[in-house]
């Protein structure tokens, strides 16, 4: 039995990582494939360097350097760190502030039809009507970059974590209750387990609002660093460099894969095959 125990976890664990193996190429294949084609569009077209620069031309410009003496790549480095920084504040920030909601909305009806419209009409705020107003409170630093990421994340949060708990079927809360299993145990031993592969759908989602509400709040606001000023900045030298404004592009999008990537290998690990429903 131990034996068999043991080749079941090899053989899951050696699942998991040809899944993961096969996710990274899949991912490289399409990179490579938007590279054709950009290429290709750029032939086909003939649209100039000005507008649209080769993609080595693109990559080649992170070996260049600043007006400062900088290298290109460092100075792109310390600004993808500065958001990061932010995004990942208001990406932990949001998790926790939505999975509370999320659990007193789906464990309670009264606190459900108070929540829920009030939650759903502060997402259908726009950002750019928030944002003002973060920024007079908490100043243009790194706590306002955080607080509008954690404003992005809370909502798909808190809707994932809701829906997974009230998915859990009755048959299982009354084989709770049968035993006597307190409330903390039903959440913790039930729920929460039950609802685990939804929230991982929501987290994903929300890792990469994280990053967009950071660039977001960085863009008009005055922050003294991170991609969103780096954006703005290229933007105004466009004509002269073009192939600044790319590589911000494509480090910002880097930026939010490894966040949802990261994301994604944590429930893997932590999954592994299992669905929502499987509790054990």
């Amino acid at each position: 039995m131990d034996e068999q125990s043991e080749l079941d976890q090899a053989q899951s664990g050696d699942g998991r990582m040809g899944r993961i193996a096969s996710q990274i190429a899949s991912a490289l294949f399409l990179a490579l494939l938007a590279v054709v084609l950009w290429e290709v569009a750029k032939l086909v077209s003939g649209t100039g360097d000005t507008k649209m620069p080769h993609v080595w031309s693109i990559l080649a410009h992170f070996g260049t350097t600043t007006s400062q003496g900088e290298p290109y790549s460092t100075f792109m480095l310390l600004n993808v760190w500065s958001t990061a920084k932010a995004s990942l504040t208001g990406l932990v920030l949001g998790v926790g502030l939505g999975m509370l909601t999320g659990i007193a909305i789906a464990r309670s009806r009264l606190v459900g039809y108070g929540l829920t419209p009030l939650v759903v009409a502060a997402q259908a705020v726009p950002i750019v009507a928030v944002a003002p107003a973060l920024v007079l409170w908490l100043g243009t630093g790194a706590a306002t970059k955080a607080a509008i990421a954690t404003y992005l994340t809370y909502f798909p949060v808190t809707i994932a974590t809701t829906r997974g708990i009230q998915a859990v079927p009755a048959e299982s809360r009354e084989l709770f209750h049968t035993i006597g299993a307190s409330k903390r145990t039903v959440l913790f031993g039930l729920e929460i387990p039950f609802a685990l592969p939804l929230i991982f759908v929501g987290l994903e989602t929300a890792a990469a609002f994280s990053v967009v509400g950071a660039i977001v709040a960085e863009l008009p606001f005055g922050s003294p660093d991170g991609l969103g000023v780096v954006i703005l900045t290229s933007w105004q030298f466009y004509i002269f460099q073009p192939e600044a404004l790319y590589c911000v592009a494509l480090a910002a999008c880097s930026l939010g894969a490894v966040f949802v990537l990261g994301i994604r290998s944590i429930a893997y690990f932590s999954l592994g095959s299992r669905s929502q429903g499987e509790v054990l």
